[in-house]
């Protein structure tokens, strides 16, 4: 079953928040170039950036083909040529107008479509966008595939990736459904082909040792999927979970989260407290001293939307809670 969740917190180590964000820039590549599995190919089959294994498959037969993971730098985003631009990205760059990014193109064995993590990192998040090629495609038609929306702009097509969590070999109950494009909706004003880098809530998946995907599309014809089974990815945050937080029984009580304008917190304890809020990057916004049986409150109606924490010092003991707006 699927799962449609409000974006959560990462959870924090005793004095920062502890996550990997998979972006690519550790990997080395000529300006303007891209890898698809072409020699030199690791032994292992595909290629390692941060904590993240990404699988590819090459073959050698019929001048070379591939699957799985590659990566990229190329800013294309006119050419529609599979000898040069297979894997260049819509958006002209990584995301945040980074140079490296992924490109997926879908196998039929489902090996292939994964990216291999450590078992101590939960999902978090990751940006999506399609590739010149698939949005090129889906734009006008071309000999292969139909132009989305068809002649009258009316037909509900779709082009989406679903990803599945794995833990020990199980896959999770809980997939995340990202549509690349969608024209299924009846106003034909919200219908869409992504372009920019968007983002993908991932935290539905939980706790993952790998992650796959699959393709699918509206348009299909007797071999399969008449879209280019293309997409792109970038900034893959992963969240450590070696941390306790606290737990809904604990003597702090901390609400809304989601949060708005404020967050309240309540001191049921029998001794006075202090409560620390922390962005993403670690940083303390604001300090409380609250006293036993009491409670104050953060004012946040300035602060962004995106992933926080509460960090609870009682004593000599430091605790976690995480909260998002």
């Amino acid at each position: 079953m699927k799962k449609i969740v409000t974006l959560f917190a990462a959870l924090f180590s005793l004095h920062t928040i502890h996550a990997q964000i998979i972006n690519f820039e550790d990997l080395t590549l000529p300006a303007g170039e891209y890898w698809k599995g072409q020699s030199p190919l690791p032994k292992d089959s595909g290629y390692q950036s941060n904590v993240g294994f990404f699988v590819n498959s090459w073959d050698t037969s019929f001048g070379g083909s591939w699957s799985g993971w590659g990566f990229s730098n190329r800013k294309d985003s006119i050419s529609i040529s599979y000898a040069t631009n297979e894997l260049a990205a819509i958006a002209a760059s990584g995301h945040n107008n980074s140079s490296n990014y992924a490109v997926a193109y879908q196998s039929y064995n489902p090996s292939i479509n994964k990216i291999k993590l450590p078992k101590e990192y939960q999902m978090g998040w990751a940006y999506l966008t399609n590739t010149t090629i698939a949005y090129r495609s889906m734009f006008n038609g071309d000999g292969f595939a139909k132009k989305f929306g068809g002649v009258t702009g009316n037909d509900p097509d779709f082009f989406k990736v679903q990803f599945t969590g794995w833990y020990n070999g199980i896959a999770k109950v809980d997939t995340v459904d990202f549509y690349l494009a969608d024209f299924r909706d009846t106003n034909n004003a919200n219908d869409y082909i992504v372009k920019d880098w968007t983002i993908c809530n991932l935290s539905a998946l939980g706790k993952c040792d790998s992650i796959t995907f699959v393709l699918s599309s509206s348009d299909t014809g007797a071999f399969g999927m008449n879209t280019p089974a293309y997409f792109c990815m970038d900034d893959i945050q992963m969240i450590f979970t070696g941390v306790e937080e606290l737990n809904n029984n604990s003597f702090v009580t901390i609400y809304p989260n989601p949060f708005n304008e404020y967050i309240m917190i309540s001191n049921e304890a029998n001794e006075s407290l202090h409560a620390e809020l922390i962005n993403i990057e670690g940083k303390i916004i604001d300090k409380l001293l609250i006293q036993q049986h009491d409670r104050k409150s953060f004012v946040t109606t300035t602060l962004p939307q995106g992933f926080y924490a509460i960090r609870i010092i009682q004593g000599n003991q430091i605790y976690y809670r995480k909260i998002v707006k």
